[in-house]
């Protein structure tokens, strides 16, 4: 059966967009220098590193193909454990709003991993790209359109200068997924006409206030709770979700309108705990996505793209007229070491380049679109906010 080409609107859109021209996968000899030597270990610097950058440095590790060699974090009582964690040296241990440029300054580091709140994304990806270093940026990659058109931008410049950039949306790499994906592309559920997806959850974690904090370090403590730090839940988290809507329906959204608010978590920062978002695409398909972070006792997630000859479901995998149900195979666990190992390759020139920049920032955009629409309580079309270049600022 015939591909399914790509809509009209996204071509117009990366055409347009000045920063577009990144793709997710590009090929080259794996003799191309990529500032590492093949087969050697590669050098890295983790900017971030509370839980998650910890959890994704430990993957990394264990590739086998990489080593720590130095830390960064805007506090400097996250940095023992990890220090011990990955036998880093103390004079290779930066702390401080600004420390992630000392690491950037080493020539030894080859490649380095963003993972500190979202804010603070893009212009670390573009100081890093600026230095010459691979990148492992953890999702989202920015808070608002600024940080999207500034990421996709900086990106670009990456694929001129071979640097590997590898984005946290692991579902990616998932080989049961990928094949799906390729299945779908080539018209196994026929047209896409319709998508549901929903992320309902409890209440999150919170973090004290400590007796020397000033209140800008409260809120970095605490920035998921803050739209400034973290986009909202919407972009912080269920990015993953709509992402997958994306990549399996081959579309970007074209607008969204919206709803939601604060009824429950009201102890703590200014983002919503719920969210309704409709998102409109090309060729008529339509998304409603929910999502929550109150503490009510049901908790779930699930998507489906049902199609005119079959549906994809996230739980189930393909499900084809009159026939079993295709499986996903393997959990998201192989699918992140799988993503670190390509990330470990490509930057070592072992292979496939990889430069996932233009995805990870259209499908942050989509969430920013979305939150954009909610707190607006009003339809949101793509090109107004891309255009509109809107930048949230730290306010503390």
């Amino acid at each position: 059966m015939k591909k399914r080409s790509m809509p009209l609107s996204r071509r117009q859109f990366l055409k347009a967009s000045s920063a577009a021209g990144v793709s997710s996968i590009s090929i080259l000899k794996s003799t191309t220098a990529f500032g590492t030597r093949a087969n050697s270990m590669l050098q890295v610097g983790l900017i971030g590193s509370g839980g998650r950058g910890t959890s994704d440095a430990k993957s990394l590790v264990g590739t086998g193909k990489a080593k720590i060699v130095a830390i960064a974090d805007y506090f400097d009582f996250q940095l023992k454990e990890p220090a011990q964690e990955f036998q880093v040296s103390s004079s290779k241990c930066y702390s401080g709003i600004d420390a992630y440029k000392r690491i950037l300054e080493m020539d030894e580091v080859d490649a380095v991993m963003l993972t500190t709140p979202p804010y603070f994304r893009p212009e670390q990806f573009e100081a890093a790209v600026g230095a010459g270093k691979h990148v492992f940026a953890e999702k989202p990659i920015a808070v608002d359109v600024w940080g999207c058109r500034k990421f996709m931008e900086a990106g670009k410049k990456a694929a001129q200068k071979n640097l590997t950039v590898v984005a946290g949306l692991q579902t990616r790499y998932a080989e049961g997924r990928q094949k799906i994906a390729d299945m779908i592309a080539n018209g196994a559920i026929g047209e896409p006409v319709v998508a549901q997806s929903k992320r309902l959850g409890g209440d999150l974690w919170r973090r004290e206030r400590l007796p020397n904090f000033t209140e800008r370090d409260f809120q970095v403590r605490n920035w998921l709770y803050y739209l400034w730090a973290s986009g909202d839940f919407l972009v912080e988290m269920h990015v993953h979700n709509l992402d997958v809507i994306n990549w399996m329906s081959g579309m970007l959204p074209v607008s969204a309108y919206g709803s939601g608010g604060r009824k429950v978590r009201t102890d703590i920062g200014d983002i919503y705990d719920h969210i309704a978002v409709h998102y409109e695409y090309p060729n008529g398909f339509h998304l409603s996505h929910t999502g929550s972070q109150i503490s009510s006792g049901y908790s779930g997630q699930e998507a489906q793209i049902i199609g005119t000859k079959g549906t994809y479901d996230t739980q189930q995998g393909l499900i084809l007229k009159s026939k079993e149900a295709i499986s996903q195979g393997e959990g998201l666990r192989n699918a992140t070491d799988r993503q670190m190992e390509v990330f470990a390759s490509s930057s070592l020139g072992e292979g496939t380049y990889t430069n996932n920049s233009e995805y990870v920032s259209t499908s942050t955009f989509m969430c920013v679109l979305g939150r954009t629409a909610a707190y607006r309580n009003e339809k949101v079309s793509w090109k107004e906010l891309w255009d509109s270049n809107e930048r949230i600022e730290m306010p503390v």
